[in-house]
């Protein structure tokens, strides 16, 4: 039987979910059709099948909100995987008006409705689950709403996990009992199983358990933990596992599933969320603005490169991106023609320690190519790879073929679990030839990635352009 202060919060829930989409369908359509008067609405004719319709149409976003798991339990995920869902949801939410728009006749569904119907139901439906979260978590630090559950481990890991659960007083756990095999089995795990599914079945018979946590050895303990979760699959009862297969240094795990098989997702770049999608949308209306507002720029500097040297006005090189794939890189060409044949003989002349190459003063740089690097416009073809998805605005500098060959350290390729952008923490704390403090400040990026962050360097940018701090 399901907890009856979670069964009441969950009625709560549903029902402002339901009133938050109310309100937001009905400032949307008064500013789509009354230009922003908030009770003009209320003036609007109203026909039966109009009503059937909203009633219809208000039951469905029930469904889809249950269908993307918004109702499920999220005491343990992470709050970007809630936001996530919530915007695939209410982009679901949306084509039932979108489809029979035509067919209805509805007047209101223009663009600027469904934008501020998007917005509003979003954000709507955000804050007040954020609300709710707050209430929850306040309720359960007083011993309300609490879940019962059992542990059942080996080792330091289980006495950490009950230990974390106690102290977590606002995930709302209660622990009704720990279960250690080691003092249950006779030297072998497998003559353990049938003693504890026993008093497993004893406590599910004697109080309600809501969930069981398994914190053993997923190689040594299989026949277990295979035991248990059919028992609690019988009496309908949530089995979360602790992982303990292998350490996690720098990366981290996330729970998917393929028809219905749980995987453990292992990571080590930022998590797909709603700040990537916000991130991603940032770089196309930027990319797109800045591509239409320095064209004249864009004319200016090919011309100024075509009339200094023979050749081709863009360098176009393939790079390392995203997960090892490789694209074409775009670059304003500042250097002779035959630039890359020669690198091989100034390699003794590199400047820079590790498998990079730069010099400061490069006798293949043209006239031209000295005062556009000078003032970073070399960079600016690049917004076209932002545009394609190759780059981000932000992210670690790709490198050539021929750096990424020369790396001999592994963890240095962790770079490549994020998106190449043009500008990133190396180039704004000066772009010094030290492969190391470079490698620093990328997994820096990495490990700390926001969309903060990205705010951050990208005002930094600006400055160092200006000052040209490195730039050579």
């Amino acid at each position: 039987m399901q907890n009856p202060h979670r069964r009441a919060l969950l009625t709560l829930l549903q029902l402002l979910d339901l009133g938050v989409v109310a309100v937001a369908f009905a400032l949307a359509v008064s500013f789509a059709v009354h230009d922003g008067g908030w009770l003009s609405v209320l003036e609007m004719r109203v026909k039966v099948r109009n009503l059937a319709f909203l009633g219809v149409y208000f039951a469905y976003w029930h469904l889809v909100l249950r269908a993307f798991g918004l109702y499920r339990s999220y005491r343990l995920a992470p709050s970007a995987r809630e936001w996530r869902d919530l915007a695939v949801a209410t982009v679901a939410g949306m084509v039932p008006i979108w489809m029979l728009a035509d067919v209805f006749h509805f007047q209101y569904a223009t663009p600027r409705f469904f934008t501020m119907f998007l917005t509003l139901a979003f954000l709507g439906l955000g804050l007040e689950r954020r609300g709710l979260r707050v209430l929850a978590r306040s309720m359960r630090r007083h011993g309300r709403n609490l879940r019962n559950v059992v542990v059942v481990g080996s080792g330091p890991d289980a006495f950490e996990l009950a230990s974390r659960l106690v102290r977590r007083a606002e995930l709302g756990y209660h622990i009704a009992e720990a279960i250690d095999i080691d003092a249950w089995r006779d030297g072998r795990s497998a003559t353990a199983a049938p003693r504890i599914l026993d008093r497993l079945s004893q406590l599910t018979a004697s109080q309600p358990i809501d969930e069981v946590f398994l914190a053993l050895p997923l190689d040594a303990a299989h026949a277990i933990i295979h035991q248990v979760v059919e028992l609690c699959e019988e009496q309908g009862i949530a089995v979360r596992v602790l992982s303990s297969f292998v350490d996690l240094l720098l990366a981290r795990a996330q729970m998917d599933e393929i028809d219905g098989r749980p995987v453990i997702t292992i990571f080590t770049g930022p998590a797909d969320s709603l700040q990537l999608l916000v991130k991603r949308m940032i770089d196309l209306v930027v990319s797109s603005a800045m591509l239409t507002v320095l064209s004249p720029v864009f004319a200016a500097v090919a011309l100024a490169i075509r009339f200094d040297s023979p050749g081709p006005t863009l360098f176009v090189q393939e790079r390392v991106g995203l997960n090892g794939r490789r694209f074409r890189f775009y670059k304003f060409r500042t250097m002779v023609m035959e630039a890359e044949r020669l690198q091989e003989e100034l390699e003794p002349l590199n400047e820079a320690h590790g498998p990079v190459f730069k010099i400061r003063i490069d006798p293949r740089v043209t006239r031209v190519g000295r005062v556009i690097r000078r003032l970073s416009l070399d960079e600016l073809p690049q917004l076209v790879n932002v545009l394609k998805g190759d780059m981000s605005l932000v992210g670690p500098r790709p490198l050539p073929l021929r750096d990424m060959a020369r790396m001999d350290s592994r963890a240095h390729k962790r770079r490549l679990s994020v998106m190449p952008g043009i500008t990133c923490l190396w180039q704004v704390n000066g772009r010094e030839p030290e492969f190391d403090d470079w490698i620093r400040a990328d997994m820096e990026y990495i490990d700390n990635w926001s969309l903060s962050l990205d705010t951050k360097i990208l005002l930094k940018t600006i400055p160092a352009v200006f000052a040209g701090r490195g730039a050579y």
